[in-house]
């Protein structure tokens, strides 16, 4: 009996201590679990706060990065202009300097030109002074011919008068003299330079070229002479009587 209670006893002992030792296992194992959760919970704060931390830095490259695209868009299109322009100002360079080079050569052929000119200009005015001196010589052989000729037309007027004259006188017609008459016999219009004296070869007497524009042979001149508007109605009508 005493044996078996002992039994019992260290049993009960051994229960105890069992017991003992799983409560301490399992404050052990609860506070570890305390610690796991602790753990847990704080490697969950650093999860999230990693993932905010990611997201904001998601939200912040992606702004970064639009921003970023933005100014390369803008500086792509700078450089565009920038392109377009240094294209422009190359053309208006290259056209410049065309524009320069066809200004030289005008004003190269502007200097022949005007070389030429200048040439030409000496040439005109030798030729000039030569024809000055030729019109000169012109109009005083000119002059000289014409004194010649109204010379000439007066000598031969002088000896006409002489021979119609002498006809008259021996005819016993009266020759007026040039000196005797200052206006016309007929239009009684006064003698000037530009109205000349003209004897009637019929008559004698001194008309102006209008009054004596007419011809006709006379017995003594075979040849047609100036006869007056009124010799020459009378002789046409003898003509015609004669021939009745």
């Amino acid at each position: 009996m005493y044996q078996k209670m002992q039994t019992s006893d260290d049993e009960m002992k051994k229960k105890n201590d069992m017991i003992t030792r799983l409560e301490e296992k399992t404050n052990q194992i609860t506070a570890t679990m305390k610690q796991l959760e602790q753990r847990l919970q704080e490697a969950e704060r650093h999860r999230t706060s990693a993932e905010e931390g990611t997201r904001r830095f998601k939200l912040d490259f992606a702004n970064k990065a639009d921003s970023m695209q933005r100014q390369i868009a803008q500086r792509e299109k700078q450089l565009q202009q920038l392109e377009t322009d240094l294209k422009i100002e190359r053309e208006w360079r290259q056209t410049l300097q065309n524009d320069l080079h066809r200004e030289r050569d005008a004003v190269a052929q502007l200097g022949t030109e005007a070389l030429q000119i200048n040439g030409l200009k000496k040439e005109f005015h030798r030729l000039q002074d030569e024809n000055v001196q030729l019109k000169s010589i012109c109009e005083d052989q000119e002059q000289a011919l014409e004194e010649l000729g109204s010379k000439l037309s007066e000598s031969k007027l002088k000896i006409e008068d002489i021979k119609e004259a002498n006809k008259a006188l021996q005819g016993g017609q009266v020759w007026l003299k040039d000196k005797e008459a200052t206006h016309c016999k007929l239009c009684e219009k006064e003698f000037s330079i530009s109205r000349r004296k003209h004897h009637c070869r019929n008559c004698g007497e001194i008309f102006c070229n209008g009054c004596s524009d007419n011809e006709l042979p006379l017995p003594a001149s075979p040849k047609p002479v100036r006869v007056c508007d009124t010799c020459h109605a009378l002789l046409l009508q003898r003509c015609s009587s004669n021939a009745t």
